[in-house]
Formats: C-alpha cells, structure tokens, sequence
C-alpha cells in the first residue's frame, strides 16, 4: 500500500490489508487489501459534482496506475455511492472524460443505490 501511496502521490482516504477484522464483525475479516481514494460523503443531487474532482487528480496518473496494476496485479474501481433521501435521487450523469480515464485504466463502475424509506405529505 505504501508503495501505491508512494508512485501516485495521493494520501488514500482508507487502507485494508487481507486478514484484518472487519470493523463491525471482528468474526470476520477483509478478504483482500484495498487502497482507496475518496471525497467522503458529500449531499448533492450531481454525481458529477464528487466525480470529478477524483477523476481529475487521477488523469494525469494513468501511467502509473498501469504499472502498479501489472506489478502488483491490482484492480482498479470507481465506486460511487448513492443515498436516495425523501425521493430525491441524483441525477447519475458518466461524462465523457470519466468513462475516457476509466478506460484508460481499465477500470469499471461499481454503482450501489441506498433507498431509504420516506413519507408523502399528506393530502389536504
């Protein structure tokens, strides 16, 4: 991980390594070591609005995103988040330089859809 850290120059925003507990469950543990960069959570209505800053600190490391991928014969995501609120739910645009940089990389988009429950004002 510190050598993901290292070529890229980005501090990540978490780290796991194989075997470690999971936070929740000490039962169980990660099944695989993962080094993620990420904006946290951030309420808006644009995905592009939390896309894009990554997209841009990334573009320029393509390069050594394929190295690190070959040496260490690593998976590259994009894994976005969604939490739907009182019925609003964001619009989930994938302009052109994403997908463009995704792959480049040979990255996928790993999309998950959070619904929580709300109620209808009520009628008059």
């Amino acid at each position: 991980m510190d050598e993901v850290t290292n070529r890229l120059n980005i501090e990540p925003s978490e780290t796991t390594k194989v075997g470690e507990p999971l936070p929740l469950n000490s039962d169980k543990h990660y099944f695989s070591t993962t080094w993620k960069y990420g904006l946290g959570y951030k309420e808006t209505l644009d995905v592009d609005e939390v896309l894009m800053p990554i997209i841009e600190k990334l573009e320029s490391k393509v390069k050594d995103i394929l190295c690190l991928k070959k040496d260490y014969d690593l998976v590259a995501k994009f894994v976005i988040v969604i939490e739907i609120h009182n019925g609003y739910s964001p619009g989930l645009p994938i302009y052109t330089k994403a997908s463009k940089l995704a792959a480049d990389i040979g990255a996928d988009f790993d999309i998950d859809l959070y619904a929580y429950p709300y109620s209808e004002p009520e009628e008059l």
